[in-house]
């Protein structure tokens, strides 16, 4: 059985551009789920004790890499990036495994 992989993605988002911001992640949260995606966590960064992260993260969990590469690579979410690069000051989008 292979182990699943869990997508990290912090946001700062921009404060100018809230609609921006809003249709990124209209937009990629369905395409997420499309993918197979499984929502573990949506939180507010309440505090920084180092570090940049500023605003949001996002936690789920899919049945591979290979899925959210694919995902990320895909002309829909091309689509999205402008929406993304207007909307958030810093995104950080993350592959992660077990250790």
């Amino acid at each position: 059985m292979n182990a699943k992989t869990t997508l990290v993605v912090t946001a700062t988002p921009n404060p100018n551009e809230m609609e921006s911001a809003q249709n990124y992640l209209q937009g990629v949260l369905p395409l997420l789920m499309k993918a197979g995606g499984q929502l573990v966590k949506r939180l507010k960064v309440s505090k920084v004790i180092h570090g940049n992260p500023n605003g949001m993260v996002l936690v789920m969990d899919f049945d591979s890499d290979d899925v959210i590469t694919e995902l990320f690579e895909s002309d829909e979410y091309a689509a999205l990036i402008p929406m993304r690069d207007q909307g958030f000051t810093e995104m950080n989008i993350l592959l992660t495994n077990e250790m």
